[in-house]
């Protein structure tokens, strides 16, 4: 069998897997995921945000300021539970949320959406009794 022909055989299989109608309940297609622009959100502002390192995967060390914005979106979002054996979900890693939230930080920082911590106001001194 050459190439030309499995090729074709696939290209048939996925056409009529597309203009196969899905059984009730089964979702039509994969939920989007959410758009960088929608990032929650950090449950803590992290200071020096930038420094925090990634600890896992193709960016194991490397600090979020040394990473694209893009990257920052990806590591800010929200991620499916891992589920037990029980079917509960794993609370979520110090790590992870420590990642997650400098993501965010650093996502409203750049963006100006942070909330700025409450400055107390300065006392107000009056003038006619300072001391000398």
């Amino acid at each position: 069998m050459n190439l030309e022909l499995i090729h074709a055989e696939l290209v048939r299989i996925r056409e009529a897997l597309e203009a196969r109608p899905f059984a009730s309940g089964a979702p039509a297609a994969k939920p989007a995921a959410p758009r960088s622009d929608e990032v929650p959100m950090p449950t803590e502002i992290i200071e020096d945000a930038g420094s925090v390192q990634v600890h896992f995967g193709k960016n194991k060390g490397v600090a979020l300021s040394s990473l694209g914005d893009r990257s920052v979106a990806w590591y800010a979002q929200e991620p499916e539970p891992r589920i037990g054996n029980n079917g509960k979900p794993f609370p979520p890693r110090p790590e992870d949320v420590l990642l997650r939230n400098a993501a965010r930080t650093i996502i409203h920082q750049k963006r100006g959406t942070l909330p700025s911590a409450a400055v107390p106001p300065a006392p107000s001194v009056n003038e006619e009794h300072v001391p000398f």
